[in-house]
């Protein structure tokens, strides 16, 4: 994807003039259309990998806020007990966004269906062996999964030893290094739901402790310290994986489907919430996100009227309806990246714009109780 001035400037939250003050004395190279296309003119065109490195430049020049060093991650889970909802494009989405706004973000698909894995341009459907009669390239191909993460720890876990080294090529970064950083899914990650199931102790607690280890420098080939958000993607049912991601969580982003009745997942993940608290005293905050937002819908009214109970829970905006987000599952490209000036993708945005404010304020919360 190539993005004139207009579009890389949405995409970074800046004005055209910004955008070219940032390429001229950011010492980051910025290609001319006509460097692609013989006669084209000579206007700046922009790359992710172009806008990503912007951004973290950004960060480095302190025009945007990022929390302080060794404040550690703050994890955000998405989740809500039902299908439809837009959870996957909500963590896809969110990722994105906080990278854009110059955080250092980990996506973690937890969904077996890998539409996170998808949209981030990966196949979790093809083997090495089929890639090349389906025109992929072996790259594109998921070979390690969370499942290639958990697994060892929770194996040492149970036999009191350490952790074995973790294979390299888990972490993938489809938008280049100053990107948002992913590991995919496959059919293979559903190993973990047994393996928690069948795990001793506190099981609910292996994804806080496995990134409380990570920090702590014993997992070698994990390194969490780098991230300051790690973005757990979870499957739509009642699963020990989804709990414990919860569990791990900061922050739960509970997407509302305003014209489907949604509001018995949101009762159900709320008790999840207060299990984990009168267990383990674990309490995320919880933020509902309003999607496929329609004004023209009378029973998004009475989904409106059925969510004031939880005002203060409640983003201060919503995500529009869209035939758009389907078919970016189909070009393996988020929507922001294929449209970014399109109206959800700006939602999407003053929506990150908000979670980046709470992220700030956690990490600054944990900052000082450690000091």
């Amino acid at each position: 994807m190539l993005y004139r001035l207009r579009a890389a400037g949405t995409l970074l939250g800046v004005t055209d003039n910004t955008l070219r003050g940032y390429a001229d004395h950011a010492g980051i190279a910025v290609r001319r259309a006509s460097d692609l296309t013989p006669g084209a003119p000579a206007v700046r065109v922009f790359e992710p990998d172009t806008l990503f490195r912007l951004a973290q430049w950004r960060r480095a020049q302190n025009y945007v806020k990022a929390p302080a060093a060794g404040s550690g991650p703050v994890v955000v889970t998405v989740d809500v007990i039902k299908g439809g909802t837009g959870k996957t494009t909500t963590s896809v989405e969110t990722a994105l966004h906080l990278q854009l706004l110059g955080l250092r973000v980990l996506l973690v698909d937890l969904d077996v269906q890998a539409n996170a894995t998808q949209l981030m341009g990966y196949e979790p459907d093809l083997t090495l062996d089929e890639a090349e009669a389906y025109g992929v390239a072996p790259a594109a191909i998921v070979q390690d999964t969370f499942a290639s993460v958990l697994m060892p720890f929770l194996e040492g876990r149970q036999r009191n030893q350490p952790v074995r080294t973790l294979p390299a090529g888990v972490i993938k970064k489809p938008f280049g290094e100053h990107g948002p950083h992913l590991i995919p899914a496959d059919t293979f990650l559903g190993d973990i739901e047994p393996a928690l199931a069948n795990a001793k102790g506190q099981r609910e607690l292996y994804l806080r402790q496995l990134i409380a280890a990570s920090l702590a420098g014993a997992t070698p080939g994990l390194d969490l310290s780098v991230y300051d958000v790690i973005v757990f993607d979870c499957p739509p049912s009642v699963s020990f994986t989804s709990t414990a991601a919860i569990a791990a969580a900061d922050l739960v982003i509970a997407p509302i489907r305003l014209d489907a009745f949604s509001v018995k997942g949101l009762t159900k993940l709320m008790s999840e919430i207060d299990g984990l608290d009168a267990a383990y005293h674990v309490r995320p905050e919880l933020i509902i996100l309003p999607t496929h937002y329609a004004p023209q819908l009378a029973r998004i009214g009475r989904m409106q009227t059925q969510l004031n109970q939880y005002r203060d829970l409640i983003a201060p905006c919503a995500i529009s309806a869209s035939e758009e987000f389907p078919k970016s599952l189909d070009s393996y490209l988020p929507l922001t990246l294929q449209k970014p000036t399109c109206h959800p993708s700006k939602e999407y945005r003053l929506f990150a714009e908000h979670l980046h404010g709470r992220i700030l304020a956690l990490a600054a919360a944990r900052r000082r109780t450690a000091s």
